[in-house]
């Protein structure tokens, strides 16, 4: 946003500042903590209607737009060819809006809940979940401003491997460029590691036991490593075809 607004070199200034903003409220809260009864409250229904929401977005495109991604560790070719056939599904009339409705709700409803978790004790995985999405919650909103906003309303770009691997320079090419690396990465691997942890809530309340649910929640949390791996390989040009 803030190249878009005519300061292409503004995320230098404005990211110290909300990260010194960000340092600064955590030290504020922890110096004004509230007792550990003064917990904060979400409707009864918001969790399981984020869960579903997580259940659609995952199944009608995450899980897709991966597959795209990973396919482009064979060749820049294939991951364009398949992204071709997909897109008439998630780039269609009806479910493309649908589903920009339901990120920016998932995003929202993650806030909520993200809140009410902050102010309740959490053991590990709980703790995972949050971080994962915290993070989740920007970058959904910074991947769908660089898409929608920077590359199809201002510069008229197509959105294909090319711009994801940092166009003809490369990811690698130049400073601004080389710090999506780990953007990417850490974005695969915590909506991966976000739906296990999820998992592993919807299974402890269904009576399975916690070593079995954190067992499986872990795996999952590691396939995210896993899955991030060649895709990052893809977007520096590496390639197995």
């Amino acid at each position: 946003m803030v190249y878009l607004a005519g300061f292409p070199k503004g995320d230098q200034v404005i990211w110290p500042v909300i990260w010194i903003a960000v340092i600064a409220a955590v030290f504020v809260g922890a110096s004004n903590a509230t007792p550990a009864h003064a917990t904060a409250h979400t409707p009864s229904w918001l969790r399981p209607i984020h869960g579903a929401g997580a259940v659609i977005i995952i199944v009608g495109f995450v899980s897709l737009h991966l597959f795209n991604h990973l396919t482009g560790f064979l060749s820049a070719d294939t991951h364009i060819a398949v992204m071709g056939v997909l897109r008439k599904w998630y780039r269609s009339g009806v479910v493309e809006p649908l589903g920009v409705a339901l990120m920016l709700f998932m995003v929202i409803s993650g806030a909520l809940l993200l809140r009410a978790r902050l102010s309740r004790p959490a053991g590990f995985f709980e703790t995972l979940q949050t971080m994962t999405g915290a993070y989740l919650g920007i970058y959904i909103l910074g991947h769908m401003n660089s898409v929608f906003i920077y590359a199809r309303l201002s510069a008229g770009i197509e959105t294909d491997f090319w711009f994801a691997s940092g166009g003809k320079a490369g990811l690698l090419g130049d400073p601004w460029s080389v710090r999506l690396l780990p953007h990417y990465a850490l974005g695969v691997w915590s909506v991966i590691t976000h739906a296990g942890c999820g998992l592993r809530t919807v299974l402890l309340n269904h009576g399975v036991p916690e070593q079995t649910a954190s067992r499986l929640a872990g795996w999952i949390s590691a396939l995210g490593a896993a899955v991030a791996v060649p895709m990052i390989l893809a977007l520096v040009r590496i390639h197995i075809g």
